[in-house]
Formats: structure tokens, sequence, C-alpha cells
């Protein structure tokens, strides 16, 4: 067990479990959403993501297992609580650190503690909101096929929660790549093209994922309406 003092190997070694922790949780994020983008394809695609997923293709009733669905949720609720706990020690927990990070800002005007600031209000947000995405996942994992997705969104209240999450969890996880890259990779561009770069990702994957969820959010109203998913139908 190492210990936590500015003198010794801690510090760096939670920095280290932070940040690789964080980039393993953006790049999942990253992938995540654009599998859900193959909603966009049609039912037959995401079902077909799903079936994968599931790992349909060893099964030889061709279901698929859900517990793979719990396995992939567990791991992710692992990952999230180790960035949590190396990532708590920087939350500000007392008045003169706020009022200092508050003249900061004010006077300062660096990109760098605004991007800090934001990670740590999304951060907090996303302490409440993903647990209960990622425990829905493993109570249900049942659920992940184009017909029973789009009625758990429509009538669960899912829309809401997905709503929310999609733009707390893309902030935190592009802008959280983007100060790993300041800080690790320093001559891979200039921080002002970094800024750019970081800007046009956050709003294409809020346009993907608004899309998709657009999409489920139809295709469940449909199924209300007594309609059958399928490409000719659209």
């Amino acid at each position: 067990m190492f210990k936590l003092s500015p003198f010794g190997r801690g510090p760096a070694i939670m920095d280290g479990l932070q940040g690789l922790s964080g980039a393993l949780l953006a790049l999942f994020l990253l992938l995540h959403l654009h599998l859900e983008a193959s909603i966009l394809i049609g039912p037959e695609a995401f079902d077909a993501v799903a079936w994968f997923l599931h790992a349909g293709w060893a099964d030889p009733a061709g279901h698929g297992y859900a517990a793979m669905v719990v396995a992939a949720s567990l791991v992710i609720l692992t990952l999230l609580a180790l960035h949590v706990w190396t990532a708590l020690r920087r939350v500000p927990i007392q008045f003169r650190q706020w009022r200092a990070l508050s003249r900061h800002l004010h006077w300062v005007h660096h990109s760098g503690t605004r991007w800090w600031l934001v990670q740590l209000v999304t951060g907090m947000a996303l302490m409440i909101f993903l647990p209960v995405h990622l425990i829905t996942m493993m109570t249900q994992p049942h659920q992940i096929s184009v017909e029973l997705s789009a009625l758990r969104i429509v009538n669960e209240g899912g829309w809401l929660l997905y709503g929310v999450l999609l733009p707390l969890a893309v902030l935190h996880g592009v802008i959280g790549l983007a100060r790993l890259a300041l800080k690790w990779l320093p001559s891979f561009t200039g921080r002002q093209g970094l800024r750019r770069i970081t800007a046009v990702v956050v709003v294409y994957l809020l346009v993907l994922g608004g899309v998709s969820l657009a999409a489920h959010i139809d295709n469940g109203q449909r199924l209300n309406d007594g309609q059958t998913l399928s490409v000719q139908s659209r």
C-alpha cells in the first residue's frame, strides 16, 4: 500500500490511475455512442449489434448470453469507481479553496482552469446518473433490442435519463481526453488547435447521440401506436 505523500510515489501513481481509468472510460463512450448509432441504419442493424455484443455468435441457439452485458457493466462500474476514487483528492472541499478558484477564474481567464471546472461539475453529476444507467443494464440485460430498448426509453422515462447523461458524459469525456493530450502529448498540437478539435468532437458526439436517442423515441412511439419496426415501414 503506497502512502499519499507529496514526497512519495503515491500522488504519481494516483495521477496515473486517474488518467488511465478516465481515458478507458472516454474511449468506451466513443465506442458506445457509435454502436448505439447503428439504430440510424435500421432496426436490423441495431439488433445485429446487440446480438454480437451478447455473443450470439457463440450461442448454439443463437440468442446470446445476458451475462455478457452484466460483465461489461461491472467492468465499467469498476473503472468508474477507480476513477472517482483517484479524482476525489482534487476536489476543493474548503471554502478558501473555492474562493481561490473563483478569483483565479475571474482574473486569469485560463482555459485549462475552465476545462477543469467543467469536468468537476459534470463529474459530480455523473456520479449520480451514470450508476443508474449501469445498474439498469445489469438488472435488465435482456432488454437490449430495438423494440425493448425503444419501449424502455419511451415508457419508463429512459429518454430523460439518457438526455441528461449524453451532454454530461460527452463534455466530461472529451475534455478529459483533451487535458490528457495536453499533459502527456504536449507536441501533439497547439492549445488553440486542440480547443477547436475538442469543440468539433463535442458537437459531433452530441448530434450523433441526440439523433440516435430521437430514433429510439420515434421507434417507441411507433410501437405504442401498434406499428411494427422494419426498414420497409419507414
